[in-house]
């Protein structure tokens, strides 16, 4: 049995979270589901969340990989989107970023159509890699192989 980490459980002071984000590791990868939509306050609660197992990632294995599976919905508030770059930023600087996150948003999942080229550009722009699936065979596919191909 995974020990699941959750973003209901962050202690937040003004505003609560909107969304929940829960998470559990196996050997080198980070099995996220995120359940939208979205506020700026849950990105909070995600790194704050996550830091002690990205940490714990990197000692074990060194490089990581993220799935992300969206549920219910993608869609997020402007200031949840540019939280989301900063935080990818700072872990990209850190050096603690994933070497390759591959989203899951499903064929008519609220928000996919207009939000799919949005979380692109945001780990483009970070400089990381990133794909976005379908079903997640195919995501799970593209994260083991070796090739590391960044996202057009």
């Amino acid at each position: 049995m995974h020990s699941i980490a959750s973003t209901k459980y962050y202690p937040y002071t003004d505003f609560k979270p909107h969304g929940l984000v829960e998470f559990y590791q196996r050997q080198n990868t980070l099995f996220t589901t995120a359940v939208g939509p979205f506020n700026e306050e849950i990105i909070d609660a995600l790194s704050f969340t996550q830091q002690t197992y990205i940490e714990k990632i990197i000692a074990e294995h060194g490089d990581w990989c993220e799935l992300v599976e969206f549920d219910n919905s993608c869609m997020a508030t402007p200031g949840a989107l540019e939280k989301l770059m900063m935080y990818l930023a700072d872990l990209k600087r850190q050096n603690s970023a994933p070497k390759k996150t591959a989203f899951i948003i499903k064929e008519g999942l609220e928000g996919g159509n207009l939000l799919s080229n949005t979380y692109c550009n945001l780990y483009k722009k970070t400089g990381m890699t990133m794909q976005i699936f379908k079903s997640k065979t195919s995501a799970l596919n593209w994260l083991s192989s070796e090739t590391t191909t960044a996202i057009a």
